[in-house]
């Protein structure tokens, strides 16, 4: 989702997570097909010959396993506030409210480089579209838990998990394209009202 990649996390350590961060962070800005291996290379201060002993498979491997830690980095996020809230509704408008925060501070230069990878190349490049589609299954996936604990049908508790990760997937664009948080935070909030 919108810079998936909070700065609370932990920095980068081995020549391997530096490239996929600085992919994942320019991807985030500009997609996939603007990002280019000289570039991550430069500024990941990563040694350029290592690139491909780490992904032998090029930029496309890079840009999956980029994909992936995102998702994954959101998903601990979603996790966090789940711990945080009360409920799933509060938790997921918690999340729109932070992820409304990272775009602010961004000056809404960056987006879910998730969503940008998936809408260029989805339906192009399939180690993308696999790497996309896994990490909406994943926040999918959890917020279904979740809401079946709170006692939701199965069928229901997908149908609004699916709507929650659509909805906010869909707020992260319309908010970038506006230079504004509040599709964002409106979202957030008609999510909370629904969910509860």
């Amino acid at each position: 989702m919108a810079n998936t990649l909070p700065r609370s996390a932990r920095k980068p350590q081995s020549t391997r997570e530096r490239f996929v961060d600085m992919t994942a962070r320019l991807m985030s800005r500009r997609g996939y097909a603007a990002v280019g291996l000289n570039e991550i290379v430069a500024k990941s201060g990563a040694p350029k010959g290592s690139l491909y002993h780490h992904f032998p498979g090029g930029k496309e491997q890079l840009a999956a396993e980029a994909v992936a830690w995102s998702a994954g980095l959101f998903t601990a996020t979603l996790e966090q506030e789940i711990g945080r809230a009360r409920s799933m509704a509060e938790a997921i408008g918690n999340v729109a409210g932070i992820i409304a925060g990272w775009m602010e501070r961004s000056g809404f230069r960056d987006g879910s480089p998730i969503t940008i990878v998936a809408v260029e190349t989805g339906a192009f490049v399939e180690k993308l579209r696999l790497a996309c589609s896994a990490g909406y299954e994943a926040w999918t996936d959890l917020i279904v838990r979740e809401l079946q604990k709170e006692g939701r049908k199965p069928q229901e508790a997908a149908d609004l998990a699916l709507w929650a990760v659509a909805s906010l997937e869909g707020a992260i664009i319309l908010s970038r394209t506006s230079k504004s948080a509040e599709p964002l935070r409106r979202i957030g909030r008609l999510l909370q009202r629904s969910l509860q």
